[in-house]
């Protein structure tokens, strides 16, 4: 397949031009192409089919490091076939799904349970993201390893296998296994605050007026969020010292939907202390664009965890994005069903769909000159691909895999969920408005964003040293 007309973006420019694709790959990119140079991809062209782009504009495909397919004991929320379909349609070709199945995914039988549920019912990539086995197993996690998991998630707050992730024993004893084995460890950070101040916090808002998004941070503060990157840092630079770690055997660390300022800045200021640490983190388009202080029809459909912020923090967080500070972006989609968002607010759960939102929304930030083009696709395709060792992947070059998004400036529309392809008919960017239009989307060069589309993705399996 030949698309021809069509604007690329390729290392940081955007070049007019043409792309021949044979069997899903990239083979041939051709910029400012003659009559001739058409005429010998014509003859290069195995398919014989061509698509004129119409100017529009070819990125590579998205990469989402965060994301909740749900499916496995919780398909009312989402399957693999609705997440995947959802993050097809908005130019995500590559997705890594979390642990938090029912039941967990926190031993060898139960990923390959939820491997093989995914296969042949997955519309893009998907690598998976294990929970920690019990009493941190290394015969379970190796089982876990040798099925190629990308990572192990860890969640303080509500741990998938009964692990005190507040104790720095356990801390030590995964970052040994990161270490060992150089996998990484993707980490929720947060520490609970105490009964007594949550039941302060509570009997305080009965008596002031703010509403359920602000309760929510206050529940969550960033406090808590900040203490325990520290406390993930801290350990992390004990366990180097005490086992004289040469650099290429420090453990890899990811941190997990950075919320707010303290945050960001705990880490940038270790990593800025030695460069050689192992140590990355994302933000999520809630977290850059959206604060507690939104007016939403139904407030629980903005409640997630780490909460929305005051404004404060998605500000400094965006500006740091556009200083091209912020290397990756995850969208933390988590679905869940309408009835359960309508439920009083402690009892509804946190979490709400991404996919859906994320391209238009920051995208949209491109086309408003807001952030510049180059720095959305080194956060979304380029820097998670070379971050996270996807071969082929996040570039447009030859070789490489024909993961890509055709889009377009329109004129504004206003997102409404109840078009969205995921489950979740809901979003806290209900009513926002876009210029982004999302054309086509390609898997290795099959059309993806399609009524028609077939379960083409594949599982991406990590290869470890066992």
């Amino acid at each position: 397949m030949i698309l021809k007309n069509a604007k690329i973006f390729s290392e940081g420019l955007v070049h007019k031009g043409a792309i021949l694709i044979n069997n899903g790959i990239i083979v041939e990119v051709k910029y400012t192409p003659d009559e001739k140079d058409y005429k010998k991809l014509f003859e290069k062209n195995d398919g014989n089919k061509v698509l004129d782009c119409k100017n529009k504009l070819i990125l590579p495909g998205i990469i989402d490091i965060h994301s909740h397919l749900r499916d496995m004991g919780q398909s009312d929320k989402e399957t693999f076939f609705t997440g995947t379909k959802a993050a097809a349609y908005s130019g995500i070709t590559t997705v890594f799904n979390m642990p938090n199945t029912k039941p967990p995914a926190i031993s060898g039988k139960q990923v390959n349970i939820w491997m093989e549920k995914a296969q042949n019912n997955i519309n893009v990539d998907v690598g998976f993201i294990a929970g920690v086995p019990k009493e941190i197993d290394e015969n379970e996690i190796k089982k876990i390893m040798e099925l190629g998991a990308i990572g192990f998630k860890i969640y303080p707050l509500n741990p998938l296998n009964d692990i005190d992730w507040d104790n720095t024993e356990n801390i030590q004893k995964i970052l040994n296994i990161s270490s060992t084995y150089q996998i990484p460890l993707f980490i929720h950070a947060a520490f609970s605050i105490s009964d007594k101040e949550k039941d302060r916090i509570l009997n305080e808002f009965k008596v002031q007026e703010y509403n359920t998004l602000e309760l929510h941070d206050r529940l969550n503060p960033v406090e808590m969020e900040e203490k325990y990157i520290e406390f993930v840092i801290e350990n992390y630079k004990k366990h180097i010292n005490i086992n004289r770690l040469n650099p290429k055997n420090y453990p890899i660390v990811h941190f997990c939907h950075v919320s707010c300022i303290q945050g960001y800045l705990a880490i940038q200021k270790a990593l800025k202390s030695e460069h050689s640490l192992k140590i990355s983190f994302e933000i999520t388009p809630h977290h850059l664009l959206l604060s507690h202080e939104i007016i939403l029809n139904e407030n629980n459909y903005g409640k997630v965890l780490p909460p929305l912020r005051s404004s404060e923090h998605s500000q400094f967080l965006f500006n740091e994005l556009k200083d091209d500070k912020v290397s990756l972006i995850g969208t933390d989609h988590a679905p869940h069903t309408s009835k359960e968002k309508s439920q009083d607010y402690l009892d509804a759960p946190s979490g709400f769909p991404g996919f859906e939102t994320y391209p238009l929304m920051i995208l949209n930030n491109v086309f408003n000159y807001n952030l510049s083009l180059e720095n959305f696709v080194k956060i979304s395709s380029e820097n998670p691909a070379k971050i996270f060792n996807l071969k082929n992947k996040g570039f447009i070059k030859e070789g490489y895999d024909a993961d890509l998004m055709i889009i377009d400036k329109v004129s504004k529309f206003p997102i409404r969920s109840q078009n969205f392809k995921t489950k979740a008919k809901f979003s806290p960017f209900e009513n926002c408005n876009s210029a982004v239009q999302i054309w086509k989307v390609f898997l290795r060069g099959t059309e993806i964003n399609n009524e028609n589309i077939i379960s083409n993705g594949k599982i991406i399996r990590a290869s470890y040293k066992v």
